[in-house]
């Protein structure tokens, strides 16, 4: 069905329908697509329940503003989000760094020890041989021509692992969309209000 809404001021915004008057149904619609509300601006229409509405200029120029100013709102948000997560990849990749020459220097006071014929636990001999086993035969060789043996505790702990981290920790995630306040009559609808709102993404259904 096709309903003409009225260009009035007074249609428009029509804040003195009575709420309990029989047969008014309020509807709020929040619109979750952008492409939609660019689409109802450009053709004059919108769609409520499979039903195609037709909206007034004075909508549609609303709408426009509600529009722009959600863009401009999740703009924000997106480049704070942003932000924090350059934040945390920084934070990272300073962390690997640390951990590469962290690994280095372990891989040389372990190689030093047994070739001086330490005894060394077997994951901290594994560890050399994963990182350089060119490094571990050397010192194997040189281990050879050691007089004293001495045994050393490991060098390695147990949170050695690199961390890991949660991309969505600490992320914003509003989403600034435009919602539409109807009353519809029968086969006659009243566009009360046309506004930006910030709603929760797990709000919103896929």
């Amino acid at each position: 069905m096709d309903i003409k809404i009225k260009s009035s001021t007074e249609m428009y915004r029509n804040f003195d329908i009575d709420a309990n008057k029989a047969g008014i149904e309020h509807k709020r619609i929040l619109m979750t697509g952008m492409g939609d509300v660019l689409n109802a601006i450009q053709k004059g229409k919108i769609s409520i329940d499979g039903d195609t509405f037709e909206i007034s200029e004075e909508a549609r120029t609303a709408m426009q503003e509600a529009f722009d100013k959600a863009m401009a709102d999740q703009a924000k948000v997106n480049e704070m989000n942003a932000a924090l997560h350059d934040s945390v990849w920084a934070e990272q990749t300073g962390d690997a760094e640390k951990k590469m020459m962290d690994d280095e220097a372990k891989v040389l006071e372990i190689a030093r020890r047994i070739g001086k014929g330490g005894i060394v636990p077997a994951k901290d001999e594994a560890f050399l041989i994963e990182k350089s086993p060119d490094l571990y035969k050397m010192a194997k060789l040189q281990a050879l021509m050691a007089k004293e043996y001495e045994r050393h505790k490991s060098l390695l702990e147990e949170n050695d692992e690199p961390k890991e981290y949660d991309w969505e920790k600490g992320q914003d995630d509003t989403l600034h969309r435009v919602e539409v306040d109807v009353a519809i009559d029968g086969e006659n609808m009243c566009v009360e209000g046309i506004s930006e709102v910030a709603v929760s993404r797990g709000d919103i259904s896929d």
